[in-house]
């Protein structure tokens, strides 16, 4: 298959097959209905882009997608064949990270922000992490230690190596900016 990914150091970027882009629109849908739920917090994924250290809430919201939209998906055998045609070994070898018997299921949340919103300097667990871009406004994913961006193009998604550092600055534009984060790691 045909992956369509473009080096750019840090990052792979790929451009999402249009059924697996239709994929992510449920998913985003089905986030949108557990954001919008009177006990949303309960669901709440907490990690340095959502409640950071600092106290403040960077992220308006984000929540795990829904395991059974995962292990349904096609999006999850592109990925992990993704990261093997790029990475070397199988793709048998890649699993995305997963948290049984927790709320948080499979270690894949979407991002809900708004005009203020920041992601602060971080990096992830696993081996490789990507960004799903659903909702973006050009607004970009920077990779200081690289001196470079990525402008994250609706339909489009990076992979990178887990420790690579990364941020997004405050978010000026008054849309709704939504992405989709997650962890994958390798026996």
């Amino acid at each position: 298959m045909n992956f369509n990914i473009e080096y750019i150091p840090p990052y792979l970027k790929c451009s999402l097959p249009k059924e697996i882009w239709e994929e992510i629109k449920v998913w985003t849908k089905e986030c949108k209905k557990i954001k919008s739920h009177p006990l949303a917090e309960l669901k709440s994924h907490e990690n340095v882009g959502y409640l950071s250290m600092d106290g403040k809430k960077h992220n308006s919201y984000q929540c795990s997608i829904p395991p059974n939209l995962i292990e349904n998906s096609f999006w999850l055998p592109y990925t992990l064949r993704v990261c093997s045609s790029y990475w070397g070994g199988t793709h048998r070898q890649y699993k995305l990270r997963k948290w049984d018997g927790h709320f948080d299921g499979y270690d894949i949340w979407a991002n809900f922000a708004y005009i203020g919103n920041d992601n602060p300097v971080h990096n992830h667990a696993g081996v490789i992490s990507g960004v799903i871009y659903v909702q973006n406004h050009n607004h970009p994913t920077k990779f200081p230690d690289y001196n470079t961006e990525y402008c994250g193009e609706n339909a489009t998604m990076i992979l990178f190596p887990s420790n690579t550092l990364h941020f997004v600055e405050p978010q000026t534009s008054r849309q709704e900016r939504i992405t989709m984060a997650f962890n994958i790691i390798k026996s």
